[in-house]
């Protein structure tokens, strides 16, 4: 069993989401370092984006760090699962989370597939 969930948003909503708040509140000291090196409202923007979309489809609220995103070496991202959002995974049986970014000079597009 998979599902299968995407979110579109502009810059403009997930600067007026993520931006308001405190960014230790949604990412953890590595996510806020990897950005560093990219567009950070894209970058962070997209993370949220995954990070919620998970969070919803396992009806949690607040446990954006215990999601963390990175990327491989070839830039690929990847999600990392840890503390309440690791036991949800492992006790509904989903074992495999993959996710995909895209973004334009107006939008971010995120994709996650959870096996």
């Amino acid at each position: 069993m998979y599902k299968h969930i995407e979110d579109v948003k502009s810059i403009h909503e997930i600067e007026s989401l993520i931006f308001d708040q405190p960014e230790d509140i949604f990412f953890t000291d590595k996510e806020l370092r990897l950005v560093k090196f990219k567009n950070k409202l894209k970058s962070l923007g997209a993370r949220y984006m995954i990070k919620k979309l998970i969070l919803n489809f396992f009806n949690m609220k607040n446990d954006y760090l215990d999601i963390e995103i990175g990327n491989e070496a070839d830039g690929k991202p990847f999600v990392k699962f840890s503390g309440k959002v690791k036991e949800k995974m492992n006790l509904t049986g989903f074992q495999n989370t993959q996710i995909s970014i895209s973004h334009s000079k107006n939008y971010v597009a995120t994709l996650v597939i959870i096996e």
